[in-house]
């Protein structure tokens, strides 16, 4: 069991936690923290670089609502080894992606700070937008309100890695009376020694936290099988899979909300794809006649077999489509089938390696 501080709300939820991340600038354990804020012009809270420790009091990690995984921005203050020490709030999904991108040397973690959030789901961004216009006090609302956290998009209803794994620290909500206090969980010895440099008392996680968290487990692992049910039976055929994705504009959208979609140049945007005229009415004269664009069915399953391995779940490639073609839904059953298949776990283990690295020598006689 991890070392366990609390950190108090007293009712102020929000600001308590922006003021436990003034302290890593105040006290210089961090040069800047990354971590969602809402911006002078609207309320979705963005990932936002903090420098000055006075304007990260409107940072609001908690808060129900991410445009993006996050994965991505961190990846861009984290290219290189800089000589500044970065702290990084993000959920489960964010740091899984931003781990399986520095195995495959998009990013350095060496002096990173990495702080995860328990996370009960997001809402998609319209309906953020819509319940915080009517209710300034929101992100403290939603952990109250059981009725408010179903409204969160259907990814993260079938969520079932809702605990942040390789934090430091975890800011805990799960059976934590969030009104009073939260939790802060040292998961390393770094972790462990920013919480008594800030001077946290720690002890062990109260009473009942864990039997929280298995019936929300109990609860998604249910809801997550009748979801994998219903998608398959949509898509069990090649004939359904290409009606499933009949909307699809060609647009992209879902590669580049895709935090482990790291390609600096897709196949699908270079002359592979970019066919000749000769090419298109070829094909239509085939069958005499063609959709354009084309090769949409194609594009959905390269990126399946491209990344289903590394999927980390976080239902983005839904939310940005602008067909509302459930996506995640059939990229989150694909993958899990598949990383079941190779018993991997993305972002589980910085030094796990990637399947689709790894050579077996021993079964290669078995092929």
């Amino acid at each position: 069991m991890h070392p366990f501080a609390f950190l108090k709300t007293d009712g102020h939820l929000s600001s308590s936690v922006a003021g436990f991340l003034k302290k890593l600038l105040t006290d210089k354990i961090a040069d800047a923290v990354l971590v969602a804020a809402p911006t002078p012009y609207s309320s979705l809270p963005m990932p936002t670089l903090f420098t000055d420790p006075d304007l990260i009091e409107k940072a609001d990690p908690l808060a129900p609502a991410a445009p993006f995984n996050s994965a991505r921005q961190a990846v861009s203050v984290l290219k290189h080894e800089t000589g500044k020490r970065i702290a990084l709030v993000l959920r489960p999904c964010e740091i899984r992606a931003l781990v399986e991108l520095a195995k495959l040397k998009q990013c350095v973690l060496e002096n990173t700070i990495l702080i995860g959030v328990e996370c009960l789901g997001r809402m998609e961004n319209s309906a953020y937008l819509e319940a915080s216009s009517q209710n300034t006090g929101l992100t403290q609302a939603f952990y109250d309100d059981p009725d408010m956290q179903k409204q969160i998009c259907a990814s993260c209803a079938i969520c079932t890695r809702f605990q942040p794994v390789n934090a430091d620290i975890s800011l805990c909500v799960i059976g934590m009376p969030v009104n009073e206090a939260i939790g802060l969980s040292a998961e390393t010895e770094a972790g462990l020694s920013i919480l008594k440099q800030l001077g946290f008392e720690t002890s062990d996680a109260p009473e009942g936290r864990k039997d929280a968290a298995g019936r929300l487990l109990a609860e998604r692992e249910i809801a997550k099988a009748a979801a994998f049910e219903a998608t398959r039976e949509k898509t069990d055929s090649i004939e359904k899979f290409q009606r499933y994705f009949a909307d699809c504009l060609n647009c992209h959208n879902c590669r580049v909300a895709c935090p482990v979609c790291y390609c600096r140049e897709c196949v699908f945007l270079t002359d592979v794809f970019a066919h000749d005229p000769e090419v298109l009415l070829r094909r239509a004269s085939k069958k005499g006649m063609v959709k354009l664009p084309t090769d949409t069915t194609m594009f959905h399953m390269t990126r399946m077999a491209h990344m289903a391995h590394a999927c980390v779940a976080c239902g983005h490639c839904s939310s940005v489509c602008p067909s509302h073609i459930p996506v995640a839904d059939v990229f989150i059953r694909v993958a899990n089938e598949i990383q079941n298949l190779y018993a991997y776990e993305p972002g589980r283990d910085m030094i796990e390696p990637i399947p689709l690295l790894v050579f077996d020598e021993a079964g290669k006689e078995g092929v």
